[in-house]
């Protein structure tokens, strides 16, 4: 009997504390509470910790891209002036530009020019033909030889210059006054006839000469630069 009742006060005391709010009781201290929070803050400092490494990761791919945009502006900058000095070179040109025809008595024109190579080798120029202009007149510009021309239309005729590599001529070094052949190439050109016994040094100017009109005046083709027994000579 005594069970019974002890049974009954209990299953009482379960629905008291089950369905009758109690405010001390929902305050106290709880075990879940603490490790449930402590679980919410670490997921919290993990979920920071992973938006910092992505904020990371970010930052890392914007420099590497920034890094290809310098290099691109940088490379932009450098073709920009070279294009701004070939253009100096072919107003310099474009003024002054000399065409002689290889005749006992070599006549000299003026013309201009009105396009270039544009893969930036300069080997070959387009001048306005000015109907006394022929194929294997010479061009010159301040003294410099700039090449010859090989082909003539009826407004236009085109140069081949001193950088072509199919261009060939007899130069003069005038320091020695031996007589060779140049290779033309880009950016330099190349004698190809040297012997290691010939008077070749670098700074010596080198000339075109015409063996056939001694009229015609010597124009300067360009300095040696290099000089290799195991190469062309290079200027």
């Amino acid at each position: 009997m005594r069970l019974t009742f002890l049974y009954i006060f209990l299953l009482f005391s379960s629905f008291i504390f089950i369905f009758i709010p109690n405010t001390a009781y929902l305050v106290k201290y709880d075990p879940f509470n603490y490790i449930t929070n402590y679980r919410l803050s670490f997921y919290a400092f993990i979920s920071d910790m992973f938006k910092l490494y992505v904020d990371l990761v970010d930052v890392k791919k914007e420099n590497i891209i920034l890094k290809k945009e310098l290099s691109y502006y940088k490379t932009f900058s450098y073709e920009l002036q070279k294009c701004q000095n070939e253009a100096r070179q072919l107003y310099y040109i474009s003024n002054s530009l000399a065409f002689i025809n290889k005749q006992s008595n070599p006549n000299v024109y003026i013309s201009r020019v009105v396009g270039y190579d544009m893969s930036g080798k300069k080997s070959l120029l387009e001048i306005q033909n000015n109907g006394k202009i022929k194929e294997g007149s010479l061009v010159s510009s301040n003294g410099y030889f700039v090449g010859v021309v090989y082909k003539v239309y009826k407004d236009v005729a085109y140069v081949m210059t001193v950088y072509n590599k199919m261009f060939n001529t007899i130069v003069y070094n005038y320091r020695t006054g031996d007589t060779y052949i140049y290779k033309g190439g880009y950016p330099y050109g190349s004698i190809i006839n040297a012997t290691s016994n010939d008077d070749i040094k670098v700074g010596d100017l080198v000339y075109f000469r015409s063996l056939k009109n001694q009229n015609i005046p010597y124009l300067l083709v360009g300095k040696v630069i290099e000089v290799s027994r195991s190469k062309n000579l290079f200027f």
